[in-house]
């Protein structure tokens, strides 16, 4: 049975430059947890979709059962390297194509396919 997803289209709010990709990507991930511990983190499913720090925007992908606690965890990220930080989710969706309706600044070029597993 294929396990179901949701993306979540996420603006950064800050007055300073962006963290670059493998840092924000980190600061989630270490987020996550420190919350949830290895095993809440592993049916999280976190996966960072498509990152634009110029646009300041992201599509994160998450199991559909895991939205809440991926959010909460999103919330309580307040800076990244020093750098103070609001992540707002914009909207959630089912599909690529729809989380990026929810945010129209994002090229979808910048969009990294999950890959398959076998």
């Amino acid at each position: 049975m294929r396990l179901r997803q949701r993306y979540l289209a996420i603006r950064l709010l800050t007055h300073q430059n962006i963290p670059a990709e493998p840092t924000f990507r980190n600061a989630i991930w270490n987020q996550l947890q420190r919350l949830y511990g290895e095993l809440g983190m592993s049916r999280i499913g976190f996966w960072l979709t498509a990152y634009h720090p110029e646009k300041q925007s992201a599509i994160i992908r998450c199991q559909h059962t895991q939205v809440r606690p991926l959010r909460a965890a999103l919330a309580t990220i307040r800076q990244i390297d020093s750098t103070p930080l609001l992540i707002h989710v914009v909207g959630v969706s089912g599909s690529i194509k729809k989380a990026l309706a929810f945010l129209p600044q994002l090229d979808p070029r910048h969009v990294v396919r999950p890959r398959k597993h076998r």
